[in-house]
């Protein structure tokens, strides 16, 4: 025996409206592990710029060293003053490149740390919102169900009761003559004793949250 036809409607909007719950929450875990790999990738490619520069700094370094040293051992008994001075200028010369490379390499690896945290705040709250937005959908849909089942209960109370007519004797208008039905011009039709209201009429629509 198939299940009523009302029935099939609410059933296909509760699959649909679960099938979009679990895709927002599908999204909202892709987009945060896509998030995290992405600071993992920041945060790797930081240490790995750091590790060059830092590695190219003190190459730069030893070479100028080298250059000095060679320099001093080629210059005469009378220029070994200049080339002490020489060393302490290339001595202070690579000093100052490695302080300025430490900062360099701390200020890209903070300025990638901020970009990551930012990433992964905005992945959050994208998450958030679609975790919200999946409960919202899920409780808009449970109470249309509802609705719609309570729809359907009255639709098939109204039809299975309908109309009670009134015993022929008591009719008001039976008991008239047809002389006076004529001349107030009914026709004898016989009026329904109430209106059945439209079932929908009281069906809430529920509030979308935007």
């Amino acid at each position: 025996m198939s299940a009523p036809p009302s029935t099939r409607p609410s059933e296909v909007a509760a699959r649909q409206v679960e099938q979009i719950v679990l895709a927002a929450q599908e999204a909202a875990d892709q987009i945060r592990k896509q998030a995290e790999s992405e600071l993992e990738a920041l945060r790797r490619g930081a240490r790995e710029e750091g590790d060059d520069i830092r590695a190219e700094a003190r190459r730069e370094a030893e070479t100028e060293l080298n250059r000095a040293r060679k320099d001093a051992i080629l210059l005469s008994e009378d220029a070994r003053d200049d080339a002490e001075l020489i060393l302490t200028e290339a001595q202070s010369q690579s000093d100052e490149l490695r302080e300025k490379t430490q900062r360099a390499v701390k200020g890209r690896v903070a300025a990638a740390e901020a970009a990551a945290a930012e990433v992964l705040d905005e992945a959050k709250a994208l998450s958030a919102g679609l975790n919200q937005l999946a409960r919202s959908l899920s409780d808009q849909a449970e109470r249309i169900l509802r609705d719609v089942q309570a729809a359907h209960t009255r639709m098939q109370a109204d039809l299975r009761i309908g109309p009670r007519e009134e015993p022929r004797s008591t009719r008001p208008e039976e008991r008239r003559t047809p002389a006076a039905a004529r001349g107030s011009g009914e026709t004898g039709a016989v009026t329904p004793a109430r209106q059945r209201a439209n079932p929908f009429d009281e069906l809430d629509v529920p509030a979308w949250e935007r």
